[in-house]
């Protein structure tokens, strides 16, 4: 809850304040912490003595903890000797007031500057998009120093209630959204197929939940449909990310159209937003075509702390290049394909693994996968994918991705994991996915039944 009164007390005296992900390494933070160079670092109840140590480390002035520090200052007694200013609250829109890092899955942690104009942006386009009501009461069970700290805020600035959980687990979130009555909440999909797959959802009583906002990573659409079959709520998907907030929203209504096609979709602009398909020189693609998705919207970041370069390449022309590669259909829906990043070259052809991965989460039995590239001195990259949990044998889902896709775009590798590596987001992190499997030799390998080029 200190949070909000930290996020609150910056807006209105013109402080920029940088959350910091708690599940990072010392030595990503310790980068952070240099990027940054504040002022002053607080800790939160379970983090004093690590606060203390990265603090020092990084010259910071002062350290302050909530709770009852042993060597830090304590947060509550600064509080109770403040004295108030009401007449706080500078009205400069263009005045810092969050720095963001990324998840720092593509190199290292950028830190997405959001000004004072920004921030109310997006609180007010998550309010009118999520129809949040006085009566409400949001579940905040993401992190705040996500993007989803937004969601949280904008149920806030309409007068709602928000119920904060520190940490998630299904039994956790069951129990608190029965006792606090709780009408709406945040999920990434691994949260989801969670609490689906806990005993407890059987007898719970969720009767008041009104809508489920989901993000984060992709859903797969038998994954959904369960979901709205179960929670039988609204579904509210966004697509977005740290520099931009939301950008694209499958609407509740979209979830419930006849056709079940606009569920593998991100949907449609968010209030207030542009979202385009461009190839590489910039220039808008036709329907159908895929190229990089770019935006623009009041909930922009001004750019990258410290990486002006940086800020004006992403950032040219006035839109925001997300790196996503992506297209329009028919319908007008928003089809996220995958990171450009992520793409697979093999053989000359574009292969991309998001495509893979949904087809084997259609698999009846299958659990989850991750598709990544790997160097291979023929085709320049081999398709690798990597099964979690008790997936089935690689042979049966050959056979199942035969009948379903292209031959070229069939994984060549085969690994197992007993689960996959995620961010604090549920992200699957390729990245660290490629260099822990680059050298590997312990891999089931598929001989392809066509060898000759793209075949």
């Amino acid at each position: 809850l200190e949070y909000l009164e930290i996020q609150g007390a910056c807006l209105r005296s013109g402080f920029t304040l940088v959350p910091l992900n708690t599940r990072l390494a010392d030595p990503e933070l310790n980068y952070i912490l240099g990027d940054a160079a504040p002022a002053l670092l607080i800790a939160g109840r379970e983090h004093a003595e690590r606060v203390e140590g990265l603090g020092t480390a990084a010259g910071v002035k002062r350290l302050v903890g909530l709770g009852q520090p042993r060597r830090l200052d304590p947060y509550d007694s600064l509080l109770a000797a403040a004295e108030a200013d009401p007449e706080a609250d500078p009205l400069d829109p263009n005045l810092n007031t969050t720095i963001l890092y990324t998840s720092g899955t593509t190199g290292r942690p950028k830190g997405a500057v959001i000004d004072r104009a920004g921030f109310s942006a997006r609180l007010f386009i998550d309010a009118l998009e999520l129809e949040v009501r006085t009566e409400d009461v949001w579940l905040q069970s993401l992190p705040m120093f996500h993007i989803a700290m937004f969601l949280g805020c904008s149920f806030l600035f309409k007068g709602a209630t928000a119920v904060m959980l520190p940490n998630f687990t299904p039994r956790a979130a069951l129990e608190v959204m029965q006792r606090e009555q709780v009408t709406s909440m945040v999920l990434v999909p691994t949260m989801i197929s969670m609490l689906l797959d806990d005993p407890a959802i059987a007898s719970a009583d969720i009767s008041r939940l009104r809508l489920i906002v989901y993000g984060g990573a992709c859903i797969d659409p038998p994954l959904l449909r369960r979901a709205i079959a179960r929670f039988g709520c609204g579904f509210h998907q966004q697509y977005g990310m740290t520099e931009t907030g939301v950008s694209s929203i499958l609407r509740p209504a979209d979830h419930l159209l006849e056709n079940n096609a606009p569920l593998a979709s991100a949907g449609t602009e968010a209030a207030g937003f542009e979202v385009r398909i461009v190839d590489d020189q910039d220039r808008p693609l036709p329907t159908g075509e895929i190229g990089e998705i770019v935006c623009r919207g009041p909930g922009v970041m001004t750019g990258y702390w410290n990486l002006p370069e940086v800020s004006a390449e992403t950032l040219r022309h006035g839109w925001m290049h997300t790196g996503d590669l992506g297209y329009r259909d028919e319908s007008g829906f928003l089809r996220v394909v995958d990171r450009r990043n992520d793409m697979i070259i093999t053989g000359g052809e574009n292969v991309y693994p998001r495509e893979i991965e949904a087809i084997l989460a259609e698999h009846p039995a299958m659990p989850e996968s991750a598709v990544i590239g790997l160097p291979d001195p023929r085709w320049g990259e081999v398709v690798c994918c990597i099964l979690s949990g008790r997936a089935p044998a690689e042979a049966e889902l050959e056979s199942w991705l035969r009948e379903r896709i292209a031959g070229y775009k069939m994984p060549r590798r085969w690994f197992r994991m007993a689960e996959l590596p995620r961010n604090a987001t549920g992200k699957v992190l390729k990245a660290e996915l490629r260099r822990e499997l680059a050298a590997a030799e312990t891999y089931v390998e598929i001989v392809p039944r066509k060898m000759a080029a793209g075949g």
